[in-house]
């Protein structure tokens, strides 16, 4: 023990060059293979951005008709075209025949 003690003081330099170039190996090794601290919160602030912007997504999705909704709407859609169809033939029929009454008022005066 006292040999390595005797080794150390005389070639102080060169245990303290050995033993830097250890560290900054090991430190150089470790930070490749683990993720810094600020890069980890920088994912984790994207993370909560995403789940927010993806929960906005998923509520907007919810409430879109389904094509269940949008095929009764068609079919609603047709009905009123035939009512509207069947109503506007009334009204030309209810026309002409205001039409022939102001007419015959019209020639009674005369």
């Amino acid at each position: 023990m006292i040999e390595i003690f005797e080794f150390i003081q005389k070639h102080w330099v060169i245990v303290a060059a050995i033993a830097g170039s250890v560290w900054t190996y090991f430190w150089l090794t470790m930070d490749s293979k683990y993720a810094k601290k600020s890069d980890v919160a920088t994912l984790v602030e994207s993370i909560k951005g995403n789940d927010k912007r993806l929960t906005s997504v998923e509520t907007k999705l919810e409430n879109l008709p389904t094509s269940e909704d949008l095929a009764k709407i068609q079919i609603l859609m047709t009905e009123i075209k035939g009512e509207t169809k069947s109503t506007h033939t009334q009204v030309q029929a209810m026309s002409h025949q205001v039409a022939l009454l102001i007419e015959a008022k019209v020639l009674n005066k005369e």
